[in-house]
């Protein structure tokens, strides 16, 4: 979990960008309409994008896993009739994360190209320094 974890403050942000609920509601054990919907969402992301189990979701959010089940079930009855509060965050959430995830690895390769240029130069470096060992040992 430690290592998606800022991916998971972003699922945060947006629910509280789209949807007006902050991480605490998410939380909370109130169950209006709007809170509801946006929980739903958030556990949904955890239990499909991130493959977190059902328990595991329930302690982040401090949720009986068995609540987390029926609310997933439900998400996915909702998909074609609401896709407006379904679908398309749930798409928008994947795609957002994902571009995440792509910088990241776009920075590792970028890291990596890096590491054999300078590789390759102190291979060269290494090499000069050698020949002239060797040379000032045939002057003396």
């Amino acid at each position: 979990m430690e290592k998606d974890k800022n991916k998971i403050e972003l699922v945060y942000e947006y629910i509280q960008r789209e949807f007006k609920i902050n991480k605490n509601q998410i939380h909370s054990k109130v169950r209006t309409r709007d809170i509801n919907d946006a929980r739903r969402l958030f556990w949904y992301v955890m239990r499909n994008y991130f493959e977190y189990s059902f328990q595991k979701i329930g302690n982040i959010t401090l949720h009986n896993h068995s609540t987390i089940i029926a609310s997933c079930k439900k998400f996915d009855i909702y998909s074609d009739v609401y896709p407006k509060i379904t679908t398309i965050p749930y798409k928008d959430i994947c795609f957002q994360l994902d571009l995440v995830k792509d910088s990241l690895e776009e920075q590792v390769l970028e890291l990596k190209q890096k590491m054999v240029v300078i590789n390759q130069e102190l291979d060269r470096i290494l090499t000069i320094k050698q020949l002239e060992n060797e040379r000032e040992k045939l002057h003396c």
